[in-house]
């Protein structure tokens, strides 16, 4: 059994490789990258594909989603950019021959799962393994930028099932997310995060959330690089500005923060009103 589904071992490369291109690609033309790296027919293209997502997605009540363009690019797109701007990319992801080969096998495989067929077991493996090899390179790379990073692990990615994310939130400090949304909630509903983290030294990751009364939650579901979440909005959590934590913690002896233990921090404000009457 691979250590990845098929349908993870996607989301995982992709989303590798599109933090990367953000970081880079930024970092070498500035804000407005995204207009400077796709022409103007593709770029209209992607706005629209974000308008699609939005109203898509408001109807099945989320609130937000992603202002970066790059989510909406197809998997051919992001491998011509890595192409295109290699050298913007400072040797992430190594061997540029290497590379273009693990791409190409890659999204082969990808095609196959994404139309819904089945993978040989073999063919799953290989998918697992190109996946875990991009997704170390662009860690080790990203955490490069972070002295610390290289020893600490990460959180790639926090959401809740109301489109709020990190993708858009202020990072205070290496690993402190702050996310303030618009979202106002009552006793009774309730919201699922979707968790992902990756560390470079490839230990175990466990998640504690913690609720606006103060109360933290974590078990045996809570363990792993990818998890989810349930928090159950109840009368003690109402207040204006109700803040629920998610932390990210390595089983290694040593820890970002010291003596808390505790690795990466995503702190998402939300308001919890009293029930209606």
């Amino acid at each position: 059994m691979p250590l990845m589904p098929p349908h993870v071992a996607l989301v995982s490369c992709e989303r590798s490789l599109r933090d990367l291109l953000t970081i880079a690609l930024r970092k070498q033309f500035g804000d407005d990258w995204i207009n400077q790296v796709f022409d103007a027919v593709d770029v209209t293209k992607l706005r629209g594909k974000q308008t699609v997502e939005e109203k898509r997605r408001t109807k099945r009540g989320a609130v937000a989603v992603s202002t970066n363009l790059i989510e909406y690019a197809e998997f051919t797109q992001l491998t011509r950019l890595i192409g295109r701007h290699w050298e913007a990319l400072g040797g992430a992801l190594g061997a540029k021959s290497e590379i273009t080969v693990l791409l190409g096998r890659f999204e082969a495989l990808r095609n196959t799962v994404a139309h819904s067929r089945e993978l040989l077991p073999f063919e799953a493996e290989l998918l697992s393994a190109i996946a875990g090899e991009i997704r170390n390179r662009v860690t080790i790379h990203i955490s490069g930028q972070d002295p610390a990073g290289a020893y600490f692990p990460r959180i790639e990615l926090v959401r809740d099932s109301l489109g709020n994310s990190i993708e858009t939130a202020v990072e205070e400090h290496p690993q402190v997310f702050n996310l303030s949304t618009d979202t106002t909630l009552r006793p009774g509903e309730a919201v699922t995060f979707t968790c992902r983290g990756v560390d470079p030294q490839d230990r175990g990751l466990s998640w504690a959330f913690q609720t606006p009364d103060g109360r933290r939650y974590s078990s045996d579901e809570t363990q792993g690089d990818a998890v989810e979440w349930t928090w159950e909005v109840t009368d003690s959590h109402v207040q204006a500005n109700a803040v629920v934590g998610v932390f990210l913690t390595s089983d290694g002896p040593y820890h970002r923060f010291g003596t808390s233990k505790e690795d990466a921090l995503v702190v998402i404000g939300y308001e919890v009103l009293p029930p209606l009457i």
